[in-house]
């Protein structure tokens, strides 16, 4: 983690906070502090895996370090995949599971990582090839007694497994290196000449300012450890990093328990990552060539990439294995929002082969549990029930005196309602639920499909959930600037979640994360153009049970949207199927789906009714119920179906359909390879001089697993996601009779 600055004068001098913490001064930058993981015994004994951050304090002499309470990750959460097993050690060689992990690695200005391409090294790295080798010239500039030693600008110099890039001229000799946290990597460093070297260390490692223990140096002497900007255009093609690296002791030419681990960790990472959808990539990186032409074929859809490498010494052998995951600067979360470790290098210790699945749905895909607290819980069935919950620290959060990256633009808010202690550091959380009028919340309502992970804390597992739209004022709703979230939830015979949430009272918390967004309704109902939804469009939902949360959200995404007059505002037609009355109480179902008044509806009914009410002519709903022998049927999908042809008028065939056939957000064969989200960097390729908006039409299939499946066929699992899957099912038979009614529909599965 990011090394938080104190002034130094708070302490009474420097030394003294170094000696003791070994935090350095606001003058420095780019110092990293170590975010600590310890893997010590916990309560009654039992062993956790990742225990919560330790956070940075002040003198142990003079401050407190106890941190107030706040959630962190107590355990890492439990493997769901077949993880490699832990390999045995060698004997006399076990691991130390007791001793405190913090304070245990030095701080640090930069990690210079040679690229070797080698897995091993001998015990000091600057021996290998009888010394005639990158790092011992680094070490020999900027290390221990080097020529710009600076004790308050700590180079650490290791060597890494990433082979080098190869320059044009393969009879040149070079190396590459990463620095990091600066996140740059030097593709071309000759080895023919020591100029190359000094113009590394003169150009970026050595600091912009000096520390103020430097004052007393003569104007020469303190230039002399300056950095000079001018040096780094002696250097080719350097270039920024974008991949994730996950850096790995493997150094068993010093301690043979990284020796066994490292590899081991590194295989498990190489298997794991791809599942999650995160690239490895392998071999040198490729330095930009000019004039190079592009290379033919599609382009990779992940959203990260990733090298994993193995390093030498870092941490303590002790601890293996010793790993640290570097996130580049402008990495970005599933739902598009800034990741909120970016730009910064994790520690871990202690980590085995099972932790690796946490590790990388807690740091890689990072999106922090917020506790909220249950306000209400209102039974609308024998098995469903509304859950109203609200943050649990809502308050406007006091000013800090720490800075997450020794800048105060960087400060984000805590979850602590209390004033912070002036001489207190506490590790800052992402509060990215904590007010529903905020970007993150406000944004996801507008897209139209999202969701949260709630948390069941004892098994550790996490299922997403979708929430409600908001009540409107006509249901005597009052504000939901409190940030207050409504879920509908139906107990499950064996549903972990659902039944913890069915177990919980009003006033107890619960967690949740999130938000995850799901498909952008607007840019596949409307393509390119102005307005919410395509005019005229036409939004069918057939939803099962607890599927209709979904087609509220998009109905009030649409419907209730500001910025659009009524005739630009799409049609929805919602068909609800339900096992029992109760569950859909007050819908008969009957006639043009308008739904009656009267004090006999449930709460999710009455939503639906006051949303029709204020939308004449838009929203249609109709309901199914299983124990009255009334299901949803082909003319009941046909009939909906049918209705858009005078509420959209289609482009031509040969403005439409031609368009939109390799369009990947349009095209139902692209549709069915990719998960129910939107991915990044797609963008709608229908757009023509005559038909600049694509006017799909978008039939939602949500509900239970057996539901979507007897409507629209199964969703596949490829590469660790859900996708679609082709259309089969019900659907996929009415469009194999009837193509001309279909040919502008697009039908997708939640």
């Amino acid at each position: 983690m990011s090394q938080i600055r104190v002034v130094p004068e708070d302490f009474g001098g420097c030394w003294q906070l170094r000696r003791w913490t070994g935090v350095r001064g606001p003058e420095e930058r780019g110092v990293v502090k170590i975010l600590f993981y310890d893997g010590d015994v916990g309560q009654n004994g039992v062993s956790r895996a990742c225990a919560s951050p330790i956070v940075a304090a002040a003198s142990r002499r003079r401050l407190s370090t106890k941190p107030p309470a706040f959630p962190t990750i107590q355990t890492c959460p439990a493997p769901t995949c077949p993880c490699a097993a832990t390999p045995e050690m060698p004997e006399g060689l076990e691991i130390d599971q007791k001793t405190p992990l913090n304070g245990l690695i030095s701080n640090y200005a930069q990690h210079v990582l040679v690229c070797t391409g080698k897995d091993d090294w001998p015990s000091r790295i600057e021996e290998e090839n009888s010394g005639d080798n990158l790092a011992a010239d680094l070490r020999e500039l900027v290390g221990r007694g080097g020529v710009y030693n600076d004790p308050f600008n700590n180079i650490s110099v290791l060597n890494s497994s990433f082979p080098s890039s190869v320059p044009q001229r393969t009879e040149l000799q070079t190396a590459s290196v990463y620095m990091l946290p600066a996140f740059k990597y030097v593709p071309f460093i000759p080895r023919v000449s020591f100029d190359s070297v000094e113009a590394l260390a003169k150009g970026y490692l050595l600091p912009e300012k000096l520390h103020s223990a430097h004052d007393g140096l003569s104007p020469i002497h303190r230039d002399r450890l300056l950095r000079k900007p001018a040096y780094q255009s002696l250097l080719w093609g350097v270039r920024d990093v974008d991949d994730i690296l996950v850096l790995i002791c493997g150094h068993g030419g010093r301690d043979m328990r990284c020796g066994v681990m490292g590899p081991a960790l590194r295989q498990e990472f190489g298997d794991r990552l791809p599942e999650r959808g995160i690239e490895v990539l392998s071999g040198p990186v490729e330095a930009e060539v000019p004039n190079a032409g592009a290379i033919a074929g599609d382009v990779s859809n992940r959203m990260y990439t990733s090298r994993i490498g193995l390093i030498s010494h870092i941490g303590g052998h002790k601890f293996a294995g010793n790993l640290i995951i570097y996130l580049p600067p402008h990495l970005k979360t599933e739902d598009g929002s800034a990741h909120p470790l970016a730009g910064h290098g994790v520690w871990y210790g202690r980590i085995e082969p099972r932790h690796v699945q946490g590790l990388i749905k807690e740091t890689i895909l990072k999106d922090s549990f917020v506790p909220f607290t249950i306000v209400s819980k209102e039974q609308i069935s024998p098995t469903a029930f509304i859950l109203t919950v609200r943050p649990k620290h809502s308050g406007p959060p006091s000013r800090l005196t720490t800075f997450f990256l020794a800048t105060h633009a960087d400060s984000p808010a805590t979850l602590l309602d209390s004033p912070v202690p002036r001489f207190r550091f506490y590790w800052p959380l992402f509060l990215r639920l904590a007010h529903s009028s905020g970007p993150a919340i406000s944004a996801a309502r507008s897209h139209g499909l999202w969701s949260v992970e709630v948390r069941q804390p004892q098994l550790q597992v996490a299922r997403e959930y979708t929430p409600l739209p908001p009540l409107s004022p006509s249901e005597g709703a009052e504000s939901d600037d409190d940030g207050s979230l409504r879920f509908l939830v139906r107990r499950l015979a064996g549903g972990e979640v659902s039944s913890y949430l069915a177990g919980l009272r009003v006033g107890d918390d619960v967690d949740l994360r999130g938000p995850h967004l799901g498909y952008d309704v607007r840019a596949r109902l409307g393509g390119a153009g102005s307005g919410a939804g395509a005019r005229g469009g036409t939004v069918v939902f057939l939803a099962g049970g607890t599927g209709v949360a979904p087609a509220l959200q998009v109905a009030s995404a649409l419907l209730d949207g500001d910025g659009d007059d009524g005739d630009a505002k799409p049609t929805v037609s919602i068909v609800w199927a339900n096992r029992q009355r109760p569950d859909c109480k007050g819908c008969d179902g009957e006639g043009e789906g308008k739904l009656n008044g009267g004090n006999g509806r449930n709460a999710i009914v009455a939503q639906l009714a006051d949303m029709q009410a204020r939308h004449p002519g838009r929203l249609t709903v109709r309901c199914a119920v299983d124990e009255e022998r009334t299901f949803i049927t082909a003319a009941d999908v046909t009939r909906a179906a049918s209705s858009s042809s005078s509420s959209s008028s289609p482009a031509p065939a040969s403005a439409s359909a031609s368009a939109s056939a390799e369009c990947r957000l349009h095209a139902q064969k692209w549709v069915a390879a990719r998960p129910a989200r939107e991915v990044p960097g797609e963008e709608c390729a229908c757009a023509t001089p005559g038909n600049n908006k694509n006017k799909k039409n978008l039939l939602f299939v949500s509900g239970p697993d057996g539901f979507v499946e007897a409507y629209a066929g199964p969703k596949r699992w490829a590469g660790g996601h859900e996708l679609q899957g082709p259309v089969s099912g019900l659907l996929g038979r009415l469009r194999r009779q009837d193509p001309e009614l279909w040919r502008d529909w697009l039908v997708l599965k939640l």
